[in-house]
């Protein structure tokens, strides 16, 4: 037994690299999942690698009109046809209703005329409905599966089926393998899911993966997992913000590989942070990602340059990469595969998340939402990338929340930034809340946004309640001002 490649973008990554050879699959489905376009990549992309494939429809399609639907794929080709690399059959339907046996022996003729190592059949259940009771029904697939066994092929079946009608077929428990793709509303989009219900002898990611259909075919997006093995030792070298009055607050910058969270209400600077944060390792020769739900690109540049730094010219150079998704448009899975392809084809070192609860649109369930985040930022670290992420406050003034998700339990370091009211005007001060691994200033300090960036000052002493937006003075400094110590 080998294994071959599935031919589905993405695919072997979730089969832990392709299908078992000899075997039969069954692709089950929902009515326009992509059963059909999924057998058809698979088929023309072992073609292509010099395989010789049999496609067999059980609808009496004709040939060209197969062949006019596969066209319409960037992945086909039709010199493959023309080469006699892949074969494209129909069963008639006087075929169909004449038995089992006549049905097999026209299957196992093909095989014998053109040796293929992947065989197709598209739909079987087409092919067991044409009989005329469920027992039937059962012992012509029961019949039909056992031959297959002998055809020493990968044989990928496919069936319309609901994930109740599955379990209750005797498909099963007779094929080998079991992907079942089927596309659900959720809210105002279309999400397409792909799930591996069994696959024998293969050790393979269990769980909902996201999957598209494109001009491109079909690509699927393995679902972001944990990382399983973390590393035996953490880097205790840091690396600069590029603020200099927030690397001394953190006791000389962030620890390399860590990840923290800036925290803030509207107007803080929190975006600012981050891009200061990409800036200053790019100039060091550290390529960084800027990630962002809410602002296109040309305005993160445009926004950057006010204050002398250049983010076209380092884009240019390969140094900084931008990414932007609309929440309305955003996929878990398919942003976390553009990601991960970014990081490994840039090696990239430091990444900006800028404005993390803007997930909470495209990702309504709470628990999958918080698994994404943790997976993600965990992934990083894992990859040797220092994260910064950001995240709004929504209140103002008052008590707070300190963070979506309880994030900050998954983060190394948590700044808050609040906009303050002192004495009839408005400041901005910032507090280090937490820095796992290292000391750290444990003060109130105000910042002012510059034209050159952010410029962190001297503590704000003397006042109370700076933190919840409202600062003011003691009672007792207020008393001592008005009656010098002395009681009225």
């Amino acid at each position: 037994m080998k294994i071959v490649p599935s031919g589905i973008k993405g695919l072997d990554s979730v089969l832990n690299g392709g299908f078992n050879h000899p075997s039969t699959v069954l692709v089950a489905g929902t009515a326009g999942a992509g059963k059909t376009t999924f057998v058809m990549q698979s088929l023309v992309n072992a073609a292509r690698e010099g395989e010789n494939c049999l496609f067999i429809s059980a609808i009496s399609e004709p040939v060209a009109m197969m062949e006019s639907f596969i066209s319409s794929y960037s992945f086909f080709d039709y010199s493959l046809i023309e080469t006699k690399k892949l074969r494209l059959f129909n069963i008639e339907k006087d075929l169909l209703s004449a038995g089992a046996p006549e049905v097999i022996q026209f299957i196992e003729e093909k095989i014998r005329m053109y040796k293929p190592s992947l065989l197709v059949i598209d739909p079987v259940t087409v092919i067991a409905e044409s009989k005329s009771n469920e027992l039937e029904r059962r012992l012509f697939l029961f019949e039909f599966l056992t031959r297959m066994k002998s055809w020493n092929l990968l044989v990928i079946l496919t069936g319309e089926f609901s994930l109740e009608s599955l379990k209750k077929s005797p498909l099963s428990y007779l094929v080998d393998g079991i992907l079942y793709i089927t596309e659900e509303t959720v809210g105002e989009k279309s999400e397409r899911y792909l799930s591996i219900i069994k696959m024998r002898g293969r050790k393979y990611i269990s769980g909902r993966h996201t999957y598209k259909i494109s001009s491109d075919g079909i690509t699927v997006f393995p679902r972001l997992l944990p990382v399983f093995e973390p590393k035996d030792t953490a880097p205790t070298n840091r690396i600069s913000t590029g603020v200099e009055g927030l690397d001394k607050m953190l006791n000389g910058g962030l620890l390399k590989d860590d990840v923290i969270l800036f925290y803030g209400g509207p107007g803080t600077g929190k975006t600012i942070f981050g891009l200061r944060f990409i800036y200053e390792g790019a100039t060091r020769g550290e390529p960084g990602l800027i990630i962002s739900l809410e602002e296109w690109p040309s305005k993160l540049k445009r926004n950057a340059k006010t204050f002398g730094w250049d983010f076209e010219g380092l884009e240019k150079k390969g140094m900084v990469k931008f990414m932007f998704f609309s929440p309305a448009l955003f996929h878990a899975d398919e942003h976390a595969m553009v990601i991960k392809e970014i990081l490994e084809k840039n090696n990239i070192r430091r990444v900006f998340f800028d404005g993390i609860e803007d997930l909470v649109t495209p990702m309504p369930d709470v628990i999958k939402r918080r698994d994404y985040v943790h997976s993600l930022i965990d992934y990083f670290s894992s990859k040797d990338v220092t994260t910064l992420l950001t995240s709004e406050l929504p209140e103002l003034f008052g008590n707070i929340k300190l963070t979506l998700e309880t994030l900050s339990g998954s983060v190394d370091t948590v700044v808050l930034l609040r906009q303050v009211e002192v004495e009839g005007h408005m400041r901005k001060a910032l507090s280090i809340l937490k820095c796992r691994g290292s000391d750290h200033d444990k003060e109130i300090r105000e910042f002012e946004i510059t034209g050159k960036g952010i410029e962190v000052k001297v503590a704000m002493k003397g006042y109370e309640n700076v933190m919840a937006g409202m600062a003011r003075r003691p009672p007792s400094d207020v008393f001592k001002e008005m009656f010098g110590g002395r009681k009225p």
